[in-house]
């Protein structure tokens, strides 16, 4: 008697494990499913709408402007979180004078939580521009100058196939231009504000 119990739970164990098995993979399907993979190299190419905001600590106001605004990024997966590239980004105001803030940046772009699509995106490189700056009375004129840029970046990715998605992005871009010699005066301490917000393709 105490045999053919043995043998019945003995032939029940395969059962009960296989059915085990069987359930952990229906319920680890959908959230492997979730997870969004990064693998190996990844580009993108964004274009929206930017915003020029330039200061100076002679100048007699503030110049703003509209603009479209294009960035491309490549890079890396360094990890399932993090991801490194470089990032150029050109900005072109839509008003009379010819205004062009051009920009290139080494960013890290960081996701939070690995099962999640929400980034944050940083860097730091060099900012060339052509702006239209008002110094003290002489009036409004062109300027050229090259500085320093910072750059932060929020942003969200939808998957649309295994190797392509969309992002939506919202940054802001702090160029430090320096002097730039305005129609024979120096303005001094020139900073360009660039905030942007748009659409780019993402391709892994």
């Amino acid at each position: 008697m105490m045999t053919s119990h043995v043998v019945r739970w003995a032939r029940s164990v395969p059962r009960a494990l296989g059915v085990t098995a069987l359930l952990g993979a229906l319920a680890a399907g959908p959230a492997a499913a979730q997870t969004p993979s990064r693998p190996g190299l990844w580009l993108d190419a964004g274009v929206g709408y930017g915003r020029l905001r330039l200061t100076c600590a002679t100048c007699s106001s503030i110049v703003a402007l509209n603009g479209p605004a294009y960035t491309v990024t490549v890079g890396a997966a360094l990890s399932q979180n993090v991801l490194l590239g470089v990032q150029g980004q050109s900005w072109s105001g839509s008003g009379g004078a010819l205004q062009q803030v051009r920009s290139a940046v080494a960013i890290v772009q960081w996701y939070p939580w690995s099962a999640a699509r929400f980034f944050v995106r940083t860097g730091v490189g060099i900012v060339q521009g052509t702006v239209s700056l008002t110094a003290d009375t002489t009036g409004a004129h062109t300027a050229k100058g090259t500085g320093a840029n910072i750059t932060l970046a929020v942003g969200y990715d939808f998957a649309l196939t295994r190797h392509v998605g969309v992002a939506v992005q919202a940054a802001t871009h702090v160029a430090a231009l320096g002097d730039l010699a305005v129609g024979g005066t120096i303005a001094n301490d020139v900073i360009a504000y660039v905030s942007r917000i748009g659409v780019a393709v993402i391709w892994r």
